[in-house]
């Protein structure tokens, strides 16, 4: 008899459930990023919201998400850490979601697809996954494209347009923390390093990479990026007997 853990549940539909990155693998390579190029063409220069001279989070978080919710992508989290990841991959076309997270040797792992969700089982080798029906409003993680961990993260801290630079071949706007030196304080003393956005002119957020250290509770370094030239959602190995792909229904 297999049995779901209820890690699987709490990981994958927690709110904030982005803090968490997986290693390279020979079926999921860790792309390699260029390095961004200064821009200096007017027509290159990528405009964000802004309040009061910084960056208005709130907007800009909402443009990520209406930017996201009729596309396909693929999000990849990183938190420092032994492999410690998050994948959550998204096929608007064909209606396929798959959410991955991994932690050290711990790896869960759940697809939506054919209106069932698929969650692997880790601790049955006679049985690969379980399975339940879903609903419409079904969906793996709460926040699919990412905005209830970057709310978390850059609410409490100001922003600044530094630059607009091209990277993997498209402008984006560089945000980075208002401050000296680039550093700020956030909530309850911690110290913010290294926080930077890259946004694209559509408002998707591409790239986050931030650094906090904070006295009462874990530092965070963590990374997001996000892609949306996915064509579809990478099947996992326990599943391909039942690939979404290659049943016909689709």
């Amino acid at each position: 008899m297999w049995r779901v853990t209820l890690t699987v549940a709490i990981a994958l539909l927690a709110g904030c459930s982005g803090l968490f990155p997986a290693g390279p693998t020979a079926s999921d390579p860790d792309p390699v990023t260029p390095a961004p190029v200064p821009t200096s063409s007017p027509a290159s220069t990528v405009p964000v919201p802004t309040n009061n001279g910084t960056v208005d989070v709130d907007r800009l978080l909402d443009r990520h998400e209406r930017a996201l919710a009729t596309r396909s992508f693929h999000r990849h989290v990183e938190q420092a850490g032994p492999q410690n990841t998050l994948d959550v991959w998204i096929d608007r076309e064909r209606e396929v979601q798959r959410v991955r997270r991994r932690f050290g040797p711990i790896s869960d792992d759940v697809v939506l697809a054919n209106g069932t969700v698929y969650t692997n089982v880790r601790d049955d080798p006679d049985t690969p996954y379980a399975t339940t029906p879903a609903t419409p409003n079904t969906s793996l993680v709460a926040s699919p494209a990412g905005v209830d961990l970057l709310r978390h993260l850059l609410s409490n801290t100001e922003y600044r347009k530094l630059d607009s630079v091209r990277r993997n071949g498209r402008p984006v706007a560089v945000l980075t923390v208002s401050g000296t030196g680039g550093t700020q304080t956030g909530e309850n003393g911690s110290k913010i390093g290294r926080s930077r956005l890259y946004v694209d002119r559509q408002g998707v957020i591409r790239y986050v990479e931030h650094t906090e250290r904070r006295p009462d509770r874990p530092d965070i370094d963590m990374s997001m990026t996000v892609a949306t030239d996915t064509e579809r959602v990478p099947i996992p190995w326990w599943l391909e007997e039942s690939d979404p792909y290659s049943s016909g229904s689709m």
